[in-house]
């Protein structure tokens, strides 16, 4: 009989996260983590805005992100900013909530991020 292969576990990847409780009980999830979703959402429709009338006015190629850049020229500035801004909202929160431990501030700190982007977008700082 062949020997029992054991796989050690990996640090990095933490045993406890909150991915069945976002995708299984949402509500849940939001009455754990309402605060930094705020946050989140806050940033996340400025940066919208800002982001849809910068490449309504000035093309899509303005956006640095490959991907974000490809779904707007695909689809146009009014479908496309919104469609890549939840799409990456979404990864936010598998992301965030893989990481339970700091779930509140990954969120609370991207929304923070995405404030940031808007206040970049409006003042065309980069």
């Amino acid at each position: 009989m062949p020997a029992e292969i054991t796989i050690p576990r990996n640090r990095l990847l933490p045993h406890n996260n909150e991915l069945r409780t976002l995708f299984l009980t949402p509500a849940r999830f939001v009455r754990r983590y309402w605060l930094p979703l705020l946050i989140l959402l806050a940033g996340a429709v400025f940066d919208a805005i800002t982001t849809y009338i910068n490449v309504r006015d000035l093309g899509a190629d303005i956006e640095v992100h490959p991907v974000q850049r490809f779904v707007m020229d695909t689809f146009g500035a009014a479908l496309g900013v919104p469609l890549a801004k939840i799409a990456q909202s979404f990864c936010v929160l598998i992301v965030a909530a893989w990481w339970r431990p700091w779930c509140g501030w990954i969120l609370a700190a991207c929304g923070c991020f995405y404030g940031l982007a808007a206040m970049s977008n409006h003042f065309l700082w980069l």
